[in-house]
């Protein structure tokens, strides 16, 4: 009997093994058939969920409903750690609740930033007696006209006119014991205030944009004279004496006082009330909050969790960042939730987690205070700045980050597909017109909403926002993040309601559930038509790279260092599609069969890839000879017998992150992906080439440039941070 079931395994073995390779065989078949399908025909379905769910999902969310959480989110001036954000909290833990989500908590959280709490606070021009002429600032009118962490006053003093404040106008200027009134951009405040209140004695400040300094890119702060900034100020002393209180005006409120203290011929005098704690009498410790809710999935096997992430701390106003983002994962929920619990949705395979944050700082609490939810995380979404009215503002586009390439993924390829599928639906074109289409071919228009385009894009990864701390080292979780460019009114007053366009928020929303949905139910049925995506869109952005690599064969004088360029290109590109189908490998144990032969054919057409470059070298070299070895560089040399390994985890990184400092100049995504890359494996040579690659592939005037030199203090600054070590390469 014992012998009858040995043989009988070994038979269904060699039976499983055999199917094993025919499904590879037909899946290979399969994926490159649908890689194949034309774009247009491609896009007028989404082609990772079948048209019932995605219209479903479309049809439910709502961006009416999640503009009304924009109100109420909005309405608070919720600084880090503040009363106010506790309260924005709680009523998102309300609403998550009452939507059905289950495991629902608000989270109190250490912080390592100094809570602030502001009260009522006046400025006001007062006559010769101290009677109240005029109010200048009140955070009755805007809570961001006092500076964050301002500390209480009640002051009446003369008012002093400092211009930009420089050494010069400040040594020209009696100060002690007045009230300065300063121009500058947004990192002048603080030196204003060092130089003029805790140097020279001054009771306080007043400050004013310059209408010549860039606020936002290329655009200056005389583009938007009604514009308040959201500003804060220093904690740390000057010799014993700490910061005291800023009021911040708009450019024209700081015009009409400069011209008012100019024309007069008497001093002007302000009254200054402050009402302000450092700490909170609610919470005394440093602390942030975060709340939690969970779709639940109906595979307990598969520890998996899908992400969805915004955050909830900015100033009064915000609606775009990131209220918007918040609200739209308010909607998410409540429109999942309900398809689900009403039978018409599928439950997922995986949960859905709902993490609603204090931007950055709560991931890397969490993780370092919970380092084992690492091994649940799958990927993460996150939406930051997802309601724009894109008529506004030199036509804002909805931009959606990229999967770097330290962390490349398959999610990144469903992103694209979604987001292509988003904006064929809300595009018109000529054709459509002679098939009897209306405005779009399937539109997403909320009935309080415009009925503009969506314009969307995917771009090269960017961080500072959520999902930076998902990418980076420790962590190393792949995530998507939809930003919005260009935005002047990004962390001011102007960041309001009337900014806001309820389609887009709805269409964003859609986005974001469609791909969280597709991640959360993906199982091996799905494999082939996921492959199909990720090689399709590999071959795609391999392509690219040959191109860009037979381009610097062609226009580099040098054909040598051209050569070795060129196969540093496309050996990223490999490397990179490698992780992308690789990632494949993780939605299922039967995804085995078809990823194998996959990987096999990638490693095919690299290999006559290179083939090719080096006939092309030897063309344009006008050699027949093979080339030679490599020529490094003192700086590479040195990269070459180093191998960088990450030995801090979630604690550590916690608390020692910001002591890593990169060259100054060096793009400050560049530098965190770089250090993303360390694999243990990999040299600092292989790191350089790597950063050298994403550079030529995105273009200096998206990451700058990267030099072996820049690498080399990167690493170095890592080892003394104690986060990484550098292993010397025996050679």
């Amino acid at each position: 009997m014992q012998r009858r079931r040995t043989q009988l395994r070994r038979t269904m073995k060699r039976g499983d093994a055999d199917r094993g390779r025919a499904i590879g065989h037909c899946a290979v078949v399969a994926v490159l058939a649908l890689a194949a399908t034309p774009p247009a025909a491609r896009a007028q379905q989404y082609a990772l969920l079948d048209s019932v769910k995605t219209n479903l999902i479309s049809a439910e969310i709502s961006g009416d409903a999640a503009y009304d959480h924009i109100r109420i989110l909005s309405a608070y001036h919720r600084p880090q750690g503040s009363d106010t954000l506790y309260v924005a909290a709680q009523y998102v833990e309300r609403m998550a609740r009452a939507f059905g989500l289950d495991s629902v908590r608000l989270i109190m959280q250490e912080s390592k930033r100094t809570t602030w709490n502001p009260g009522t606070s006046d400025l006001w021009l007062v006559d010769e007696r101290g009677a109240p002429v005029q109010r200048i600032a009140s955070s009755i009118q805007n809570r961001i006209h006092l500076a964050d962490r301002s500390r209480p006053a009640d002051v009446t003093a003369e008012l002093v006119d400092i211009g930009a404040g420089t050494a010069a106008e400040l040594n020209a200027a009696t100060v002690a014991g007045k009230i300065v009134l300063a121009r500058g951009g947004p990192g002048d405040l603080n030196r204003v205030m060092a130089e003029a209140v805790q140097r020279r004695g001054a009771a306080g400040v007043i400050w004013y944009p310059d209408p010549y300094t860039p606020s936002r890119g290329f655009f200056s702060f005389g583009d938007q004279p009604t514009m308040v900034p959201w500003l804060t100020l220093s904690t740390q002393p000057i010799d014993g004496k700490l910061p005291t209180f800023a009021f911040i005006l708009s450019l024209r409120g700081g015009i009409a006082l400069h011209n008012l203290v100019a024309a007069s011929q008497t001093p002007i005098h302000v009254h200054a009330v402050v009402h302000s704690e450092l700490g909170s009498t609610v919470h005394p410790q440093p602390w942030m909050p975060m709340v939690e809710g969970v779709i639940r999935g109906d595979d307990p096997t598969t520890i998996q969790d899908v992400v969805l992430t915004a955050h909830m701390q900015e100033e009064q106003h915000s609606a775009n960042d990131d209220a918007s983002g918040c609200a739209s994962m308010l909607e998410i929920a409540r429109a999942l939730t309900k398809l689900i619990n009403d039978g018409v949705l599928p439950r997922p395979r995986r949960e859905i987690r709902f993490w609603w944050t204090t931007e950055n700082d709560s991931e890397r609490r969490y993780f370092a205070d919970h380092p084992e939810i690492l091994k649940r995380l799958w990927v993460d979404i996150n939406q930051d700045m997802v309601g724009a009215d894109q008529s506004i503002d030199v036509m804002r586009t909805q931009n959606v980050n990229r999967v770097p390439f330290s962390r490349f993924h398959f999610l990144n390829d469903v992103m694209e597909s979604v987001l292509e599928y988003m904006v064929a639906a809300n595009s018109s074109n000529i054709t459509q017109y002679r098939n009897g289409y209306g405005l779009y071919p399937k539109p997403y228009l909320s009935h309080n909403g415009s009925m503009h385009r969506y314009n969307a894009q995917a771009v090269w990864y960017q961080g500072d926002s959520d999902h930076e701390a998902f990418v980076d080292a420790p962590a190393g979780i792949p995530a998507v993040g939809f930003g919005n460019e260009p935005d002047r009114f990004i962390h001011s007053n102007l960041d309001d309601l009337w900014g806001i366009d309820r389609t887009q928020l709805g269409r964003n929303a859609v986005s974001a559930a469609l791909i969280a949905y597709t991640m959360a139910r993906a199982d091996g049925s799905d494999l082939p038509v996921l492959a199909a995506e990720t090689v399709g869109r590999g071959e795609g952005r391999v392509g690219r790279n040959v191109a860009t690599a037979l381009q610097l064969l062609a226009v580099w004088p040098d054909k040598l260092a051209a050569y070795y360029a060129a196969v540093d290109q496309l050996s990223y590109a490999a490397e990179r599609e490698r992780k992308g189908i690789g990632s494949l490998a993780t939605i299922s144990p039967r995804s085995e069969p078809l990823v194998t032969p996959l990987l096999a054919a990638l490693d095919r057409r690299e290999a006559e890839a290179l083939r090719d470059l080096r006939s092309a070298y030897q063309q344009q070299a006008n050699t027949s000879h093979e080339p030679p070895p490599r020529a490094l560089s003192a700086p590479e040399a040195e990269l070459a017998r180093v191998r960088p390994v990450l030995v801090g985890g979630p604690k550590e990184f916690l608390y020692h992150r910001d002591d890593i400092v990169a060259d100054s100049g060096v793009n400050g995504y560049l530098s965190s992906q770089l250090l993303a890359t360390v694999d243990g494996a990999r040299t600092g040579l292989d790191l350089y080439h790597i950063a050298a690659a994403e550079v030529r592939e995105a273009g200096t005037q998206y990451y700058g440039v990267i030099t072996p030199e820049n690498v080399l203090h990167l690493l170095r600054s890592a080892e003394a941070s104690k986060l990484f070590r550098l292993d010397r390469v025996n050679q």
